[in-house]
């Protein structure tokens, strides 16, 4: 024990002893990190798009930034991992073909990423699979236990009492386009068409419903 603490008391003062050195190491081991992890933000750059997926349209990417600053990504996650089981789970209907699982491509208009770590509440990756149903999500959204009894889900009645703010949404799409994804100006201009009268709540329920939609290899029945 005594060895143990010498021997770090010892490092301490190298380390001490050299500031300028410490910084610089630290500083070269930040770079260093910031190369590696840097690829992602550019995933268009990295992961060829699928196809089909298309950008959020001005309603659905209002949703998600609605879904955002609710904090929703805190207890639902939206990536189906390659496990048997949980593909069974996540693709009931088996809608999206032998490899139901998440996609790099289908992420590539992300930003930011909303992954998630934690399912205190079930993935959303397939919902559009799933609950396909928007008077379901309203509800649900109003009271999660008329549909869900025991869920533990808070309830959301005030979205469907606040209005959005549509300049808002044409701001962040313009925004969104200088960072690679192909907002054209009609897809901007259409904003005001798309989000006139439309609360909260809808553009919650739009972005809820396009998830995992773009993916779908066969209609349900």
């Amino acid at each position: 024990m005594e060895n143990q603490k010498n021997f770090y008391e010892k490092l301490n003062e190298k380390v001490e002893s050299k500031g300028f050195a410490f910084t610089v190491l630290v500083t070269v081991a930040i770079l260093i990190g910031t190369l590696v992890e840097l690829p992602p933000f550019f995933l268009t750059k990295q992961v060829e798009p699928i196809e089909s997926v298309k950008p959020y349209n001005a309603l659905e990417l209002a949703g998600r930034d609605v879904y955002q600053k609710e904090g929703c990504f805190n207890c639902h996650t939206q990536m189906i991992r390659p496990f048997k089981w949980e593909t069974d789970r996540f693709d009931p209907n088996k809608a999206y073909g032998p490899d139901p699982y998440s996609k790099a491509g289908e992420y590539v208009y992300d930003h930011p990423f909303l992954w998630g770590s934690k399912r205190t509440g079930p993935d959303l990756a397939h919902e559009a699979s799933i609950r396909p149903s928007a008077a379901w999500h309203k509800k649900h959204l109003i009271n999660p236990r008329e549909t869900s009894p025991g869920s533990i889900m808070p309830a959301y009645p005030w979205l469907f009492e606040n209005e959005l703010d549509i300049e808002q949404t044409k701001a962040n799409m313009r925004a969104l386009r200088a960072l690679g994804v192909p907002y054209t100006d009609e897809d901007i201009a259409a904003a005001d068409k798309l989000l006139k009268g439309k609360t909260e709540g809808d553009a919650v329920i739009a972005y809820l419903l396009k998830l995992g939609r773009d993916t779908m290899v066969q209609e349900e029945e």
